[in-house]
Order: C-alpha cells, then structure tokens, then sequence
C-alpha cells in the first residue's frame, strides 16, 4: 500500500539525488578522464604543428632540389655543346707560340704540343 509507494518514491528520490551529486561534483574517474583528454589534446596539437612544419620543410626542399636539377640540365647542356661544337673548332684552329731559348727560336703549334720546330738563331 502506502508505505510500499512511499518507499518506492523515497528510493527514486534517493537515487536522482545521488546522480545529480555525482553530475555537478563528478567523480575522480571523470576527472581523470577530463585530463587524460586534455593532454590527448594537447599532445595532437603539438602534432600539428610539428607535422606543419615538416611539410613546411619538404617543401623547400623540394624546391631547392628543382633548382638544383635546372642548374645541373643548364650545365650539362653547356658541356655538350663545349664538346660537340666549341672542341671540335678549337682542333681546327692552329695556335703557334714562339719560344727563345739558347738553342735558337722554336715554333709551337698547339693544340698538338708534340709538333716543336727550331731553328737556330
């Protein structure tokens, strides 16, 4: 009867009392659990950031390696034409360079430093 129905709503009172305790003064595992999310938190940004960076530094690298890449296509471009154009007019150009010496004035031919005339003086 009575006394059943008042114990019924005494018990439902009882327990909303203790859960509202609980939700406004929480317990020590909420709280751990509040920090523990906290520093997840924390620890994601400092991520962040760090993987901004690191992307920040690929990057220039990358462009130091395109530069790097242009520089090196620009000088082997200049090599080929120095060898296949500019060597093969310096062996058809003849050079002479007289030296005097005791024995008399000799002639040079470059580039075939092999070839030496002298004619005594």
């Amino acid at each position: 009867g009575i006394n059943a129905e008042y114990g019924k709503q005494w018990y439902q009172r009882r327990v909303r009392e203790q859960w509202y305790q609980r939700r406004v003064r929480g317990d020590p595992v909420q709280y751990g659990l509040v920090e523990e999310v906290g520093q997840i938190t924390d620890s994601i940004e400092a991520l962040s950031a760090k993987l901004n960076e690191s992307i920040e530094r690929l990057r220039n690298l990358e462009r130091n390696k395109k530069a790097l890449e242009e520089d090196i296509a620009v000088k082997t471009n200049s090599l080929n034409i120095d060898q296949s154009q500019c060597l093969r007019l310096r062996k058809t150009l003849v050079w002479r360079r007289v030296l005097r010496s005791a024995q008399g004035t000799c002639r040079v031919t470059y580039p075939y430093d092999n070839i030496m005339t002298c004619h005594k003086a």
